[in-house]
């Protein structure tokens, strides 16, 4: 018997819909920090939603130090591939998942929480930025590995034991 289909696993549904919304974010969102493109004067529809939220929330998008434009660029690249992994591998129910979803999880709730703690901690960005906002609008992106690692905890997360 094979694994039911996505929509009869509305766990398994709503991460492919997150891991969607993150691999855009990843993809084309995060190219505008990793190649140094000015927010201020792209007309890029892309550009001008990071424009919106870096001058409304979190300006330090505006003129991002170094570490945060390695962090983008990690997040483009490894992670942005990985979420295009992780919904292959939720639709079709593949077992071989698990240990790359729970890299993968490890490794974003650790550099959310570098993320995290440099905005909340950090004196200057306090002063600037609208914590509450960054938080609302990051807090998925450790919640949701979180909720990924606790799903894939069973050798076999597909069979219907684990599921």
């Amino acid at each position: 018997m094979g694994v039911p289909s996505l929509w009869k696993r509305p766990f398994d549904a709503v991460l492919v819909f997150f891991f969607c919304v993150f691999a855009t974010s990843s993809l084309i969102h995060e190219q505008f920090i990793v190649f140094g493109i000015d927010l201020s004067t792209t007309t890029n529809v892309f550009g001008r939603s990071w424009y919106w939220y870096a001058r409304s929330f979190d300006p330090v998008f505006l003129d991002p130090p170094l570490w945060l434009r390695i962090m983008c660029t990690i997040d483009a690249y490894v992670f942005g591939a990985t979420y295009l992994v992780l919904i292959f591998a939720f639709v079709k129910g593949r077992n071989w998942v698990r240990i790359p979803a729970l890299l993968y999880g490890s490794a974003i709730v650790y550099s959310t929480l570098v993320y995290f703690g440099w905005e909340f901690l950090d004196e200057a960005n306090r002063a600037n930025a609208n914590l509450l906002a960054v938080f609302i609008v990051n807090a998925s992106y450790t919640i949701v590995p979180l909720l990924l690692m606790w799903r894939v905890r069973n050798p076999e997360p597909f069979t219907s034991r684990a599921m």
